[in-house]
């Protein structure tokens, strides 16, 4: 047999236990999906997986000489996809022909490889400098 005063709670402790718990619960439920409906007909849908997207646009902003690394982040607001890139650069880097270039290359990547017509905002920061490779 239980003991009574097991469960023998205040009013506010069952307040706080249950507002935890559906704390708890909408978390789970507001939690992004793990992959993202690209084009959706009457022949079928295309998903593409959170982390594939974000390796596929950080693959590439890597490939450009002045980013060292890069971490991408994809949501959608209002319908669009929207892009936020953190990069660490390198010294040598000019920033403004950077962000230019990936704004172009990233919507190059969502019309042709993805078949998505436009994407919304492209933020870049940079979080970090790195040392040139060449000057070790």
């Amino acid at each position: 047999m239980i003991p009574v005063e097991l469960f023998d709670f205040t009013a506010t402790q069952y307040v706080l236990i249950w507002s935890a718990l559906s704390l708890l619960v909408l978390l789970l439920c507001l939690r992004p999906p793990a992959s993202l409906k690209l084009v959706a007909n009457e022949q079928g849908e295309l998903r593409i997986s959170r982390r594939a997207l974000h390796r596929l646009i950080e693959t590439c902003c890597e490939q450009l000489r002045g980013v060292a690394t890069a971490r991408a982040t994809v949501g959608r607001r209002g319908g669009k996809f929207t892009v936020t890139l953190r990069l660490t650069v390198r010294p040598n880097a000019k920033l403004d022909a950077i962000q230019g270039y990936l704004t172009q290359e990233l919507a190059e990547v969502f019309r042709e490889n993805l078949g998505v017509g436009e994407i919304g905002r492209v933020k870049v920061k940079v979080v970090g400098i790195t040392r040139d490779p060449a000057a070790f």
